[in-house]
């Protein structure tokens, strides 16, 4: 019973039944109601002509049709048989002559405009009574009943057929999401059947789509955080070892080359850490009016040194006076592109930090420096997790500060965008 198709079943097969059983009683009802007018017809076709036969009497023959099928007795006011329609033999019948009074309560009194003409006796005249009719009555029930039994095995026949093509889908649903609770990430379901199975077929495939990019990303993921942290422990490795056997003098630069591998370590693990925290499901964000001169003036702070050390011309624009955002995060994510910014700006280059509002009065901060743009094959590449092309390779840095940022970006329901610029250099465009 807590199949669908049997549930579905049962109820199609029942609403059918209910429906047939409905129009098979009103159909008796209204047959009968006819049988009964019919019926009544005949009683005062009957009176009628008692009427005709008293009035013309003594000659009750003259223009009046007196019908065959049913007996017909009438009587004057005296109660003595004037006619029958079933001659002697009838009148013998009837009363057992004609000067021998009929019993009062057989007879029906006829009368015209107040005055009593006589009476009349008759059979009760039935429909089945006659044989043609008895003949058609049969066929009648006989055609109603194959009917009937043939409306329940159709109804029956297309009870099946729907449900069956209700459950079918949702049997293949049912499959294809237990295939994918054990990890086939393969399986695809058919989108049919009614709009919400299919809606969530085409669900449950975008998710298996999702799932198994996801399941791919992971493995990458794994196999290149297995590679960065491969790198620098096999040089410290090799450091210590070398110290160990004598072959390497302890030295202050080799320790703090060594030191150096451990703090790229570290922010690895510091990286994938907060990428973790901020993909997480429970992530909240502190939604605050942030001053845009004070955060601008607190960024530039932080990146003083850095800047004074290359040489680079640093510019601010400033667009809005106050935005919503996450203070903390957007420090997070403007800091990385600052630090990138510096990184890959030559000596005597120029950055530009701006925030302003768009036409869709959405906030924006830009990012812009001079230098080599990216090269375009791997522009679509720079917000995969860990990916380090040939324009950051020799550079410092986890390969996740952009996927972090973008991450923030989606966070506060905007985007992350990075490009070159045709006077050169690159601009990355976070949208809030």
């Amino acid at each position: 019973m807590n199949r669908l198709f049997v549930r579905t079943l049962i109820t199609v097969l029942a609403a059918l039944l209910i429906l047939i059983a409905v129009m098979a009683a009103v159909s008796v009802v209204g047959f009968r109601r006819s049988l009964d007018e019919w019926e009544r017809a005949r009683a005062r076709q009957l009176e009628q002509t008692a009427r005709q036969i008293l009035v013309n009497y003594p000659d009750p023959a003259l223009d009046v049709t007196v019908p065959e099928d049913v007996p017909l007795f009438v009587y004057d006011a005296e109660r003595q048989l004037i006619f029958s329609n079933r001659g002697e033999g009838g009148r013998r019948r009837a009363g057992g002559g004609s000067t021998l009074q009929a019993q009062q309560g057989d007879l029906v009194a006829v009368e015209e405009d107040g005055q009593l003409l006589g009476y009349y006796r008759s059979a009760l005249m039935r429909f089945e009574n006659d044989a043609a009719n008895n003949r058609f009555l049969n066929s009648l029930r006989l055609t109603i009943g194959l009917g009937l039994a043939l409306a329940v095995i159709i109804a029956v026949c297309f009870a099946l057929l729907f449900s069956r093509s209700l459950s079918a889908p949702a049997v293949l649903l049912s499959r294809g999401l237990d295939r994918l609770t054990h990890g086939d990430l393969s399986v695809r379901i058919p989108e049919r059947g009614a709009r919400e199975i299919a809606g969530i077929a085409h669900s449950t495939n975008r998710l298996a789509e999702q799932l198994q990019r996801e399941r791919g990303m992971r493995r990458q993921w794994v196999q290149d955080i297995a590679h960065d942290l491969r790198t620098p422990i096999a040089a410290m490795r090799a450091q210590f070892e070398g110290m160990r056997d004598g072959v390497l003098d302890l030295s202050k630069e080799r320790v703090g080359k060594s030191l150096r591998e451990i703090a790229r370590i570290e922010t690895l693990v510091a990286d994938l850490e907060e990428l973790m925290r901020l993909e997480s499901p429970e992530m909240r964000l502190s939604i605050e009016q942030v001053e845009a001169a004070a955060f601008i003036e607190e960024i530039a702070e932080r990146f003083t040194a850095q800047l004074a050390e290359k040489q680079i011309r640093f510019r601010s624009h400033r667009g809005v006076d106050r935005f919503p955002a996450d203070p903390a995060l957007l420090q997070r994510a403007v800091t990385n592109f600052l630090t990138n910014a510096i990184r890959h700006t030559p000596r005597g280059g120029r950055i530009e930090l701006s925030i302003w509002s768009g036409s869709d009065e959405r906030t924006v901060v830009t990012v812009a420096n001079s230098g080599e743009p990216i090269p375009p094959g791997e522009l679509e590449k720079v917000f995969d997790r860990l990916y380090r092309g040939e324009y950051a390779r020799s550079s410092p840095g986890s390969g996740l500060g952009l996927t972090i940022a973008k991450r923030i970006a989606e966070l506060h329901g905007g985007a992350l965008s990075i490009g070159n610029r045709e006077e050169g250099g690159v601009v990355v465009e976070l949208i809030l």
